[in-house]
């Protein structure tokens, strides 16, 4: 594989947009998006105050989660007076404490100097932590480094963990996967798994996904008018079929429901994780006990990381939750 095939593979996995840059150049903007999200607030107006209170709480009982949430709100200064050097302790200590996402925010960190002294070794070690952990996102980074590498042993440890970070809902790693089925590339050509995963991301509302199938759909139909000239009907209804499967994804309507707060809580993402990881402990304990689902029947909030969250910054961000 030659260098300009890497280099279009990887601005295809980090953002369509990116695709004429370099990877130094690609990675570079997502380190600028991350300092973005670094910029934005929730807590400006001090309503978290009570949240960072039981933070703190659940911290000192060792749960990792709230440990992380911690760091990002101290190195930030959002809702706190900023601490930096605080927010990294607590941060490394949910690492050591084998928290994956912790892990993955500290690579992130020692990769771009972001808070701490740029440090790549130290960088790599943080990232190979959170692929051990089986973390989607530090296996889809972790894959794209391999692939600049350019040997053989390193582009089949990438495939791996590139399926991998896929299979567990990485969205971006979904979608490079499906550009690779579709060109032949690294992966053998495969219309029926990429038209899976192109699904699985239209119907998640994913905007890059839902252009290609749109491309895709109106590449197949006119395959289809081309087989039937030449009476090859069995290859065009495959055409059509596959067609309509993209066709149906995107029409599916996405509705978010957005409850009323319960007893004064705030919708803010800080508060709806802390009363999630309360619900994890039973007061005055120094153990955690039980565990609890939230539903309809229990007065609690639900949010949980997904494939479109790279870093705490984007959990703490993202509108959905």
């Amino acid at each position: 594989m030659n260098t300009w095939n890497i280099k279009i593979i990887l601005a295809f996995g980090l953002s369509a947009s990116l695709l004429a840059m370099t990877p130094e150049q690609a990675l570079a903007t997502e380190a600028s998006e991350q300092d973005q999200h670094a910029s934005e607030r929730l807590c400006a107006d001090g309503s978290c105050r009570p949240h960072i209170m039981m933070l703190h709480r659940q911290a000192r009982y060792a749960d990792f989660t709230s440990m992380s949430i911690l760091a990002m709100i101290y190195v930030t200064g959002d809702g706190v007076e900023q601490d930096i050097d605080r927010g990294i302790g607590f941060m490394k200590q949910a690492a050591r404490g084998g928290n994956p996402m912790a892990n993955f925010t500290l690579s992130t960190w020692y990769r771009h100097g972001k808070f701490v002294e740029q440090d790549t070794a130290l960088a790599d070690r943080y990232l190979q932590h959170g692929v051990d952990h089986q973390y989607a996102p530090a296996q889809y980074q972790k894959a794209l480094q391999l692939y600049m590498e350019e040997t053989e042993a390193s582009t089949a440890t990438a495939n791996q963990l590139l399926e991998a970070a896929a299979s567990r809902g990485s969205a971006p790693a979904m979608f490079l996967l499906a550009r690779l089925k579709l060109n032949g590339q690294l992966f053998d050509y495969d219309l029926e798994g990429a038209t899976r995963l192109l699904r699985r991301l239209s119907v998640n509302g994913h905007t890059e996904a839902r252009a290609l199938s749109r491309q895709l759909i109106a590449d197949l139909q006119q395959q289809a008018r081309a087989d039937e000239q030449t009476r090859n009907d069995e290859l065009a209804n495959t055409d059509l079929e596959i067609a309509k499967q993209l066709q149906e994804a995107l029409d599916i309507e996405r509705i978010s429901v957005v409850g009323t707060p319960l007893f004064g809580r705030t919708e803010s993402a800080i508060a709806n994780v802390t009363f999630q990881r309360d619900a994890l402990f039973e007061r005055g304990s120094m153990f955690r006990i039980r565990s609890q689902q939230c539903d309809f029947g229990t007065n609690c909030a639900s949010v949980r990381p997904s494939g479109r969250h790279s870093d705490l910054f984007d959990l703490l961000n993202d509108p959905e939750n």
